[in-house]
């Protein structure tokens, strides 16, 4: 049985917007919620409001704003244009733009002690940088350029960091996992989470797969990891699936495999290891899985509403944050 607060998950507010939200970041010790959008314009949004709504709030970049990060008053976002911003919330103004990567910018991670970033991009490595100078810190790499059949790029999806910030991880479309100690750059592991790609993909020769998103475990034991079951057409009859692997032998210990023809795009871990929450992103709708880490088994399955692009759980674990496909939404978990 599920906890009995997860029972009670329930949407509270939503606002709509008429094309996607990408990316989120939700400011600590409120309901306000910093969201990057298709259309190049990064929103504000308050859920403490009545009737809340996106309101524009900075415009700069020339393509999708595809990560965002929060550092103190200052906000970081990352975009297909392939720079970083930094952004002033009080004022309201630029303060610095890095040319950060040569293709596009997928995600953007902040550490704990919010004093560094790490970005991913399709240019296959994955960079650290200071968060309030916006000096690169860092280049790790150790990833392929291209899958290993007809030459397509390979693509760098994700990143995460430990929760003390010592470690950091990054995942390919190949399915191949890579861990390294901040402080040094030195490689700590690699691995590669089977199931997510093959090398002889769908009858169509369409490349289709990789890891679209990780988390580490709050006591920094075990990576998880999340996309879609890679079958013989596994556009149309792919699972969602989650592995937990223990990152220091590579070792899997658990595996979800969930729904039809979804894939899952956003992981969260409940900050005392009492859930961990995957939502679905591309595919044919869904459901939001709430997963017992220790066994991946599900503790409540709940609608998602929407393809989901990226989600924030608050500091207390009692409401959590999606955005995606023309909405951004506020759940509740009622205690």
């Amino acid at each position: 049985m599920p906890p009995p607060s997860l029972d009670r998950v329930r949407i509270s507010k939503t606002v709509n917007h008429p094309g996607d939200f990408l990316s989120v970041a939700p400011e600590p010790n409120s309901e306000r919620l910093w969201i990057g959008s298709t259309d190049f314009k990064i929103y504000a949004v308050d859920f403490a409001a009545e009737r809340p709504a996106a309101s524009v709030v900075f415009e700069g970049h020339n393509s999708y704003v595809s990560a965002l990060g929060l550092v103190g008053r200052t906000l970081v976002s990352g975009s297909w244009d392939r720079t970083l911003k930094w952004w002033d919330i009080q004022n309201r103004q630029l303060l610095r733009t890095v040319d950060a990567h040569r293709l596009w910018i997928r995600q953007l991670v902040v550490n704990s002690a919010q004093n560094l970033l790490a970005t991913v991009s399709d240019d296959m490595t994955c960079k650290l940088w200071d968060a309030q100078s916006g000096r690169l810190v860092r280049q790790l790499t150790g990833f392929e350029a291209n899958l290993p059949r007809y030459e397509y790029p390979n693509k760098l999806f994700a990143c995460a960091f430990s929760a003390d910030g010592r470690l950091v991880a990054a995942a390919d479309e190949t399915c191949r996992v890579i861990v390294w100690e901040t402080a040094s750059g030195r490689e700590a592991a690699r691995f590669d989470a089977a199931g997510f790609f093959k090398a002889d993909w769908d009858r169509n020769n369409h490349p289709y797969g990789g890891i679209r998103c990780l988390a580490f475990a709050p006591d920094g034991r075990s990576l998880a990891v999340a996309g879609m079951e890679n079958t013989d057409v596994a556009i149309i009859n792919g699972k969602a699936m989650v592995q937990i692997f223990d990152w220091q032998t590579g070792r899997k210990n658990h595996e979800a495999k969930l729904g039809s023809n979804i894939q899952f795009e956003c992981l969260a871990y409940h900050p005392q290891s009492a859930w961990l929450l995957a939502a679905p992103g591309g595919g044919g709708g869904g459901a939001l899985y709430f997963l017992e880490p220790g066994q991946a088994r599900v503790l409540k399955e709940t609608p998602a509403t929407m393809q989901t692009f990226a989600l924030a759980v608050n500091e207390t674990a009692d409401a959590f944050y999606t955005v995606g496909r023309g909405k951004a939404l506020k759940w509740e978990i009622p205690a």
